[in-house]
């Protein structure tokens, strides 16, 4: 396995051809390399345009194709994209490729184009996403302004058995859902730019909150980890795990910072202000505080893990929202429903 210096930089050197495409393009810039089992660049290639292959294509073509892909890690700025437009899928090139580990900066956040991790996640590579998160969000961060179709950053994810709860009748949740699913979560935690969860939570399960890998390590290196948040005005022990969390000391902070979650949207507005852009907002929180987020319209996609059980009992993820008529309805639309080993993992876009 690489270390994360080696990764973070090959993706630097990636961003750096990234650059070498069109600024105005319609289409972002891209650069991909792909590495070596010892960290060595072998090929590399960015994207020169609208119509012309991806960075992702040009570097697999470069590639020496007597070299045993298994062992091999493609490093690309973007999410390999999922979509057949003037050029074929990136994804699937890799995934006929052989590759084994593909790593990336930032999510695809085209509603046509993103889904190209899940696609290689689900035929068993091994993703890392997030590295280099903040240089690699300023390289399309243009592009994404200029853009239509793009998904806004508001996550709300939970873990369900089949009947839609989240725990037991007695309260325990540990697992619901497969060990392929939680490694996938953590993929999803190096994505985002925030995390946040609630005082129960911290009070109950004691998160770290950290993306970690299967050997329970760092993901990615603090400077990629997700700023964890809290919410809510219960008291939270001053030894939590949460504030150990490695980009608090990254960002000089000795604590996690707190909301009351009197007013959500105000309190996400801040978010906004605290982090110096529109981040993306990873919820990993209970029943109470999920259903006030999505009674009051917050999140913009849906990541909902279910697991092939019924429980039963009081425990539903998802209660009163105040609709009392079908033409109040909250609509989102599918964007993809995947197997992860005995799992299902939905995800959904908020209908505008």
């Amino acid at each position: 396995m690489l270390s994360h210096t080696q990764l973070s930089s090959a993706m630097q050197r990636a961003i750096t051809l990234a650059r070498r495409g069109p600024a105005g393009d319609v289409n972002p810039q891209v650069g991909c390399v792909i590495l070596d089992e010892h960290g060595t660049i072998i090929s590399e290639g960015f994207h020169a345009g609208a119509g012309t292959d991806h960075a992702e294509i040009v570097a697999l073509t470069n590639l020496n194709p007597g070299l045993d892909p298994a062992t091999l890690t493609a490093v690309v700025t973007l999410e390999p994209c999922n979509h057949t437009g003037k050029t074929p899928p990136c994804a699937d090139a890799l995934l006929r490729s052989g590759i084994g580990t593909i790593v990336y900066g930032q999510p695809d956040p085209g509603e046509k184009s993103a889904g190209g991790a899940m696609k290689l996640y689900t035929h068993g590579r091994r993703i890392i996403g997030g590295i280099e998160s903040e240089a690699t969000r300023k390289l399309i961060a243009d592009w994404r302004a200029r853009s239509d179709n793009i998904a806004s950053g508001v996550i709300a994810k939970w873990a369900q058995s089949l009947d839609g709860r989240l725990t037991a009748a007695d309260g325990t949740s540990q697992w619901i859902t497969s060990a392929t699913s939680r490694r996938h979560v953590h993929i999803q935690r190096a994505l985002a730019d925030v995390i946040i969860t609630t005082t129960a939570s911290v009070a109950t399960d004691n998160p770290s909150l950290t993306a970690r890998d299967e050997t329970g390590d760092l993901l990615v290196p603090a400077k990629d980890q997700p700023l964890p948040v809290i919410f809510g005005e219960g008291a939270v022990d001053s030894c939590a795990a949460i504030h150990k969390h490695p980009a608090l000391k990254y960002r000089g902070l000795n604590t996690a910072p707190r909301f009351s979650g009197a007013n959500l949207a105000a309190d996400f507005a801040q978010l906004t202000e605290l982090m110096g852009y529109s981040p993306r907002i990873f919820i990993e929180a209970g029943p109470r505080f999920l259903n006030a987020v999505l009674a009051e319209q917050l999140a913009d996609q849906l990541l909902i893990y279910t697991a092939p059980s019924l429980l039963g009992g009081p425990h539903h993820v998802v209660q009163d929202l105040g609709v009392t008529t079908l033409a109040e309805r909250f609509d989102f639309t599918f964007t993809g429903i995947h197997r992860l080993d005995t799992d299902l993992v939905t995800t959904l876009r908020k209908d505008h």
